[in-house]
């Protein structure tokens, strides 16, 4: 799957978080339609999961604010349930004047590119995860100082230039493995894994205790397996990690390496066809979320944004959403688990929106009062917000979850520079990317060998962008 869009690689604020609770990509699917909903003031939708959502930011209403503003975003299934227009209804007890239109995109990565390459993009967009930092006020309006806002919301260090922030945090996730209660205890299995060995033996035994599939690739949802990537930072157990990938200059994929970690265990786990789906190219993203509610799916790689989406499948289908579990990527460090935080998609305004103030007050109401995060059971962007409950294993586990620290100021955007220069791109999605070579080539059986002559190339690859941009 080719896209113009790639992820910019994470970074946060300096700042160790405990509980529990990453890269989101909503509710993508191979589809390339565009879904339009619109929510007139005073316009009443019921949200499917029955949420009451209300605002309630500090000061009045503002009666002087009026107009028609349009938001774009990747959450299709939010709009179809009725939660976009339910929010609405919250927006506008405080702005009655602003009408709100909503269009959501199910491939909204390439659809936003091309709309960004003319001024009509909207009014309020969820931030391109590609868009180089630099080139974020060609594009968007700002919202205030970075010494302001990031004492009040996390995830601001890759979405500020020159001291101005220009995307708030809509949410943020953690980085782990969604995986089915029932059918892992079906399975035998009575302690959650702590090690990638153990990981890879509990879905064997699931192969032979179960009729699930132990593992779901998702694989013709191309941007799934980029979920992986997610896992990295978190399996180093180091919040300064991929600064000292710039610093140190060290190779991502070495024996032990959390690069090797992660993606051996992909490596192991799609060259193995007893633990995955037949024909991972015919996969079908909306259609596993009720066959995973149902028992026929036990495991599946995803930040814990899924977890919302998975549980009111199982609603829908008459299944437990209790079963829904999400457990940290099982690579211990001195016996010690972690997982990392980060931001789902970011909220920016268009700098050329004909109705600039509407647009920042919806964008700000959205990232800080609407509750959305909260009902997404995300970790909320506000600063000081409780954490939500839906990873109890994590303390079953004695995670560790932290935020990845911001690169000092001489490195900002390196990182995302050497990715594109190289076409190393960890968290890209093309075809010619490193994870699909690797998957092709565990799917074909071609062995170890395979992987490492990829772990080299793309070591060999990393090494000459970052020395020609780093010195």
């Amino acid at each position: 799957m080719n896209t113009k869009f790639k992820r910019i690689a994470a970074m946060c604020t300096a700042m160790v978080m405990t509980g529990a609770v990453l890269t989101a990509c909503g509710s993508s699917s191979k589809d390339d339609g565009a879904d339009t909903t619109t929510a007139a003031a005073g316009e009443t939708t019921a949200a499917a999961n029955g949420d009451e959502t209300t605002a309630a930011p500090a000061g009045d209403s503002d009666t002087g604010l009026s107009g028609t503003i349009k938001v774009l975003h990747h959450r299709t299934d939010r709009d179809q349930d009725g939660t976009m227009a339910k929010l609405t209804e919250g927006f506008n007890a405080l702005y009655p004047n602003v009408k709100v239109e909503y269009q959501s995109f199910t491939n909204y990565a390439d659809d936003i590119a091309t709309m960004m390459q003319s001024d009509n993009y909207g009014d309020v967009i969820m931030t391109p995860q590609a868009l180089k930092q630099a080139d974020l006020p060609n594009f968007f309006a700002s919202f205030g100082t970075y010494d302001d806002l990031s004492q009040q919301y996390y995830w601001l260090e890759n979405y500020s230039v020159d001291g101005q922030v220009y995307a708030l945090p809509t949410g943020g996730t953690a980085s782990g493995v969604l995986y089915n209660k029932r059918v892992w205890a079906d399975a035998g299995i009575t302690a959650l894994p702590t090690t990638t060995e153990e990981f890879i033996a509990c879905l064997k035994q699931i192969k032979e205790n179960t009729s699930a599939i132990p593992y779901y690739t998702n694989y013709n949802a191309g941007w799934c397996i980029t979920q992986w990537q997610s896992l990295v930072v978190g399996a180093s157990g180091d919040p300064d990690y991929n600064t000292k990938l710039l610093t140190e200059k060290t190779d991502l994929f070495s024996k032990g390496s959390p690069y090797d970690a992660v993606y051996g265990t992909l490596f192991d786990i799609y060259a193995d066809p007893s633990l995955h789906e037949e024909d991972p190219m015919t996969t079908d993203w909306e259609g596993c979320k009720p066959a995973f509610a149902q028992g026929k799916i036990a495991t599946m790689v995803l930040g814990s944004w899924a977890i919302s989406q998975f549980q009111e499948a199982a609603v829908q289908v008459g299944a437990d959403p209790a079963d829904v579990g999400y457990m940290p990527f099982p690579n211990s460090i001195d016996g010690k688990i972690y997982s990392v935080s980060s931001n789902d998609y970011m909220m920016s305004v268009n700098k050329n929106s004909a109705n600039l103030d509407a647009a920042m007050a919806y964008a700000k109401w959205f990232c800080t009062d609407s509750g959305f995060a909260q009902n997404e059971g995300e970790i909320s962007g506000l600063k000081g917000a409780p954490m939500p409950d839906t990873l109890s294993s994590f303390d079953e586990l004695g995670v560790e979850l932290f935020v990845e620290n911001p690169c000092p100021a001489e490195l900002t955007g390196k990182f995302d520079e050497i990715a594109k220069a190289s076409e190393v791109d960890p968290w890209g999605d093309a075809s010619t990317n490193y994870k699909f070579r690797m998957a092709e080539a565990a799917f074909k059986g071609e062995g170890r060998e395979a992987y490492d002559k990829i772990a080299a190339d793309v070591n060999a690859a990393w090494a000459a962008s970052r020395d020609e941009i780093l010195g």
